[in-house]
């Protein structure tokens, strides 16, 4: 039971001990990381802690209209574009994801800070959104079921283009959302003067319900501009690339600098995510993580083409993927709480459970094509272990690691 092991403080030594009380001491004798007092704050200053919410709740609500307007067009990635360029475009976001995630995004974070960082990967994200509409617009024949089956040849460069510059985008983005959610983490906590554990199960629920509300919505919103408005996908992806840009512009405009206090060595950073293999609980807490990758991928490439679109139609993939996010938000609210009571052990098997499912359904149900509406049930489990991974899953990852090294272990967490 990893998460039960209690983190040596030797490995990082706190440049500022906390003073808790006896009381204190005892409520967090389950919590894996000690609350580190951030330099200049005092323990009970509750303007800080409001101070931070309201830095969390604008990052939170900008941060989910950015990436629904993103993630939204790579559910479409193998109907909208021909199916091998749409699968290879898949395979060139996540491979650059996985690169910038271990080379680039810490370095990233420690020479930007969180504003600037969370600035130029939204940006690199509006500029994904808008090469994909692009790719998409350069489709030149359908067949029935409204599947791209012939392009001309600028398709896959662009849409390649494309992913390379949103895996750039999103190895730094969700880096600097990690580093970010474990500053105020460690913040809120020291200021309201409460455990770790209980703060990141809070904040965790909180943000993944945001993110995945604002997705709902971008995704049902997709399907009725394209099957009742009658919107052809490419200019439809083109308006979300608009709303990424400006939203991105909005955070720009009104958010803080959470991270002045953090910053480190530039070479030390660049190697903040690699430095931390040599630790057991890298790896230990590593498997949602890479259950969830597949996962995804899966869905986007194949359940969708090869079920969802034929069981149904190309036109209600973004209403299955609506549903898979308004699963995810009220289960990862309800999580957060499960897991504030029970641990977040229980809460994590609950979500390695679905994600067995969705593959052992697709495998041993039969013509799992002409399930019609019944294929929705993939979209269900998706929706269980999505909520598991974006609120409980990285709450662990905050409960482990300090914030000095928070910035290494989320782009652990993406890769």
């Amino acid at each position: 039971q990893v998460w039960n092991i209690s983190y040596l403080s030797q490995d990082t030594p706190s440049p500022c001990p906390l003073t808790m009380s006896d009381y204190d001491r005892e409520l967090a004798a389950d919590s894996v990381v000690d609350v580190l007092a951030p330099e200049g704050r005092c323990e009970g200053d509750l303007a800080d802690a409001k101070f931070c919410r309201r830095q969390f709740a604008l990052l939170s609500c900008v941060f989910g209209i950015n990436l629904a307007a993103v993630t939204t067009p790579i559910i479409y990635s193998s109907s909208v574009l021909v199916q091998s360029t749409g699968n290879a475009c898949n395979a060139v976001l996540y491979g650059t994801t996985l690169v910038s995630s271990l080379f680039l995004s810490t370095l990233a974070y420690g020479w930007l800070g969180s504003k600037k960082g969370f600035s130029v990967s939204m940006l690199a994200y509006a500029v994904f959104a808008f090469l994909f509409a692009l790719a998409a617009s350069m489709c030149t024949q359908h067949d029935q079921d409204n599947l791209c089956i012939a392009a001309n040849e600028w398709q896959m460069p662009v849409a390649f283009a494309a992913a390379f510059v949103g895996g750039l985008g999103a190895g730094v983005l969700w880096t600097c959302q990690g580093a970010f959610f474990s500053a105020v983490c460690s913040r809120v906590a020291f200021a309201e003067g409460r455990t770790q554990s209980l703060v990141t199960s809070e904040l965790g629920g909180s943000f993944a319900s945001y993110l995945l509300l604002m997705e709902c919505f971008a995704r049902a919103l997709s399907t009725v501009l394209m099957r009742y408005a009658k919107l052809d996908p490419a200019n439809m992806f083109f308006i979300f690339s608009i709303i990424a840009l400006l939203v991105t512009l909005l955070y720009m405009a009104k958010s803080s600098d959470m991270s002045k206090e953090q910053r480190t060595h530039l070479c030390a950073d660049a190697m903040g995510a690699i430095r931390l293999w040599s630790h057991p609980k890298t790896w230990l807490l590593q498997f949602t993580n890479l259950t969830f990758g597949f996962a995804a991928a899966y869905i986007a490439g194949f359940v969708g083409h090869n079920i969802a679109s034929k069981a149904l139609s190309t036109d209600f993939i973004g209403f299955l993927g609506a549903i898979l996010s308004a699963i995810a938000c009220v289960l990862s609210r309800f999580f957060s709480r499960v897991a504030a009571k029970v641990g977040k052990g229980p809460v994590m098997a609950v979500g390695a459970i679905a994600f067995f499912l969705i593959g052992f359904l697709s495998n041993w149900a039969g013509d799992t094509s002409e399930w019609g509406w019944k294929v929705v049930v993939f979209y269900i489990l998706m929706g269980v272990g999505r909520a598991v991974y974006e609120s409980t899953n990285k709450a662990i990852f905050a409960d482990f690691f300090r914030w000095d090294e928070s910035a290494g272990a989320f782009a652990n967490v993406f890769v």
